[in-house]
Formats: structure tokens, C-alpha cells, sequence
């Protein structure tokens, strides 16, 4: 009787496990649904804004005296494998290759990890799950990055980031956003009245930063539910093949319980026969042949 109580627990906790997941999975497809579709608009802006940048003429000069700085984006939810693993030890070998300088992370997670690697976190921001909470994120990461690096606490910043290669597959990636490349245009913009070049130059590399950045998160965000997806397949193949064998165990156990309740009724069964036959043994026999044992019926007459 336990077992099946334990079995029907595990049953039923396999059953509400399985419905989170699936819910999950619903959720991520839905998220990341919405990751792939924003991507064209996104890439087609950035493109915009680099042909911007290179009829404006915009050149960043490199001082090599001013530590290199990192970004990285990684995961603040789990169920989605090694995402956050494989970033992290893409930040540890840049962090080692290009110098130690300040470090940005969108994601918690991560914090011990870096720790450990003797990487101090400078700025942590939370990780929006869906498209719609990017913008937030942006406008304040931007704005803190080109701050750092107009006061030189940083000359270069690596976005270490995931670039999406299908459902479940991810490679971590390393980008170099700023300073912006110089790119020159065959048609460069004559200088305008209205407006001085230091202020189109900084419009233009804000705006390259905040579309960059957009692009890149949203190439994560869907990698990261991409990989979640996955996982959350598996484990739902698992609960399924996890239930089967309960279920079989479940009946197996049933089954067990009623054949020796049979078994118990036979049991007592014979032994109840056993005590009737000694019993029969020990008294008289009824012979119909001896009067005395045949009772007389008395009859009214009226």
C-alpha cells in the first residue's frame, strides 16, 4: 500500500512538471517568435545608419593607453543548457586577450562565475525576456557606455554575445562596437549650417550604439530561446517516458495488492473448510433410522 501511495505521488508531481514545462516551452516559442521577426527591421535600420556614419565621415581616434572594456550578454532564466557556460568562458578569454578593463554584464546569473576568474563587474543589468522590455534596457545600458567611454574610462568596448544558427544551436561571438570602424562614402555629406559636425557625429554614433546593441540582443534573445526550446523538449520527452514507467509500476503494484488479496481470501477460505470438517469429525452422525434423533411435530387440531 505505501509503494502505490508513493507511486501515485510521483504520478502526479511528474504531471504538474510536465504542464510548467510545456507552458515554458509555449512561452519561449512565443518569445522567440517575436525575436526572429524583429531582426529583418532591425538589420535593415542598422544598415541605414552605417551609410549615415560613413557619408557624415565619422573617425574615432584609438588610444592605447585606456583599458579595453566588456559587454556581455547572457541569461537570467535556466532551462536553456550551457547558453550562459559557453558566454562566460567567451568573456573569460577575451577579458585575458585584450586587457582588464571595465566590465558590463546584462544577466546575474553569471556573477560568480566571473568571480571566480577575478573578472569585477562594474555594471549588472537585468535581462528583459521578451522584445518589448529591450527598449528600457538600452536606452539606460547606452547611455552608460557612451558615458564611460566620452570620460576614457574605457577607448574600446568587445560585446561578448550569442549569434543565433537555428533551434538549439548558438555560437558565441565577439564584437567590437566601439569605436565606430571609419567607413567613407563615395558621396559624402556636404556640411550643413543648421547643425555643427560634433553634434551629428555624436547623433550618429548614439544612434549606431543603441540600433548595434538592439540587434545584437535580439540575435541573443533568440538563441537563448532557441535553447530553451530544446531543453524544455527534452525534458519533456523525459516526464513523458518518466510517466510511462510509473504508470506501469502503478499497475504492476495494483495488480500485486489484488492477487494477494485473493490469495488471502483462499486462504481463509480453506482455512475456514479445515475448522468445519474437524468439527463434523467430533460430533454424531444424523442416522434417520434411530427415533430418538427424529422430533415429533406437533399437530393442532381444531
Amino acid at each position: 500500500m505505501k509503494r502505490e501511495q508513493y507511486l501515485r505521488r510521483r504520478l502526479h508531481t511528474l504531471q504538474t512538471l510536465n504542464e510548467a514545462v510545456s507552458a515554458m516551452k509555449s512561452l519561449s516559442a512565443h518569445h522567440f517568435l517575436q525575436c526572429r521577426q524583429a531582426l529583418p527591421a532591425a538589420r535593415a535600420y542598422r544598415d541605414e545608419i552605417e551609410l549615415a556614419i560613413a557619408d557624415i565621415g565619422v573617425t574615432q581616434a584609438l588610444d592605447a593607453d585606456v583599458p579595453t572594456g566588456l559587454l556581455l550578454i547572457v541569461s537570467d532564466l535556466g532551462l536553456c543548457g550551457d547558453y550562459n557556460t559557453r558566454l562566460v568562458q567567451a568573456a573569460v578569454d577575451a577579458y585575458r586577450k585584450e586587457g582588464q578593463g571595465p566590465i558590463y554584464c546584462v544577466g546575474r546569473r553569471p556573477r560568480a562565475a566571473l568571480a571566480g576568474a577575478g573578472m569585477t563587474l562594474k555594471r549588472i543589468y537585468h535581462v528583459p525576456t521578451s522584445v518589448d522590455g529591450l527598449p528600457h534596457l538600452l536606452l539606460e545600458v547606452a547611455q552608460d557606455l557612451l558615458d564611460d567611454y566620452t570620460q576614457r574610462i574605457m577607448s574600446r568596448l568587445y560585446v561578448i554575445s550569442a549569434r543565433f544558427e537555428g533551434a538549439g544551436r548558438f555560437s558565441p561571438v565577439v564584437t567590437r562596437l566601439l569605436p565606430v570602424e571609419p567607413a567613407h562614402s563615395a558621396q559624402p555629406l556636404r556640411p550643413t549650417p543648421y547643425q555643427s559636425g560634433e553634434h551629428l557625429v555624436s547623433v550618429a554614433v548614439r544612434e549606431f550604439l543603441y540600433m548595434t546593441l538592439y540587434e545584437i540582443l535580439l540575435d541573443a534573445l533568440a538563441s537563448e530561446h532557441g535553447m530553451r526550446l530544446l531543453a524544455a523538449e527534452s525534458a519533456r520527452q523525459w516526464l513523458d517516458e518518466t510517466a510511462d514507467t510509473t504508470r506501469r509500476q502503478l499497475a504492476s503494484s495494483r495488480r500485486e495488492a489484488t492477487t494477494q488479496e485473493v490469495l488471502d481470501i483462499v486462504a481463509g477460505a480453506k482455512s475456514n473448510r479445515g475448522q468445519g470438517s474437524a468439527s463434523s469429525l467430533t460430533a454424531e452422525p444424523f442416522n434417520p433410522s434411530r427415533p430418538h434423533q427424529v422430533k415429533a411435530i406437533p399437530v393442532q387440531t381444531s
